[in-house]
């Protein structure tokens, strides 16, 4: 348990001191990173309260579960750092990161924002779907983080200890220009 606890720590550790940079210099420097999003909780309508009383509400973390058929599907934010999908979130972050840029017409066009996209992975690892969920309010923004989902996939399959058909992943994109 003691190697598990000082390999969890090593891991959140080096991946938030990692610099994929390389040797660009300070003043090129874009930043361009993910974080976990900010979500408004919004009052339930009569026909979502019906439709839930139908399924299962959470799972033993605390996350949505929806169960159908033996159909198994998960939600998570990319930042979250539950033991159980620390590992697998950091592999997808790592895999986003490494190709993801700023796009050059946005850049261009000096614009910035964030952009909320939810992808979701089958248990093969295969990109099922990506969604925007909320706008950068730029086009090029909004594209650019789609497509870097987009062109990451495929992932690695989902590890059978998850017992999902579906892992649905939240992930923030924030394109901030510094002077």
């Amino acid at each position: 348990m003691l190697i598990s606890f000082v390999g969890h720590i090593v891991l959140i550790t080096v991946t938030g001191m990692i610099d994929l940079r390389e040797n660009i210099r300070a003043e090129e420097i874009i930043i361009v990173n993910i974080k976990e999003a900010e979500t408004e909780i919004q009052p339930k309508k009569e026909e979502e309260k019906k439709e839930e009383e139908k399924k299962p509400s959470q799972s033993k973390e605390g996350k949505d579960v929806i169960v159908n058929d033996g159909w198994r599907e998960e939600t998570v934010e990319l930042g979250s750092v539950d033991v159980k999908y620390a590992a697998y979130l950091v592999k997808i972050k790592k895999k986003i990161l490494r190709i993801w840029k700023y796009p050059e017409k946005a850049y261009r066009k000096n614009e910035e924002g964030t952009v909320l996209v939810k992808l979701s992975i089958d248990a093969s690892g295969t990109l099922a779907t990506t969604t925007l969920v909320s706008s950068s309010g730029a086009i090029e923004l909004d594209e650019g983080a789609l497509g870097v989902v987009k062109d990451a996939a495929p992932f690695d399959p989902l590890p059978e200890q998850y017992n999902l058909s579906r892992l649905n992943i939240l992930a923030s994109f924030r394109y901030k220009i510094m002077d």
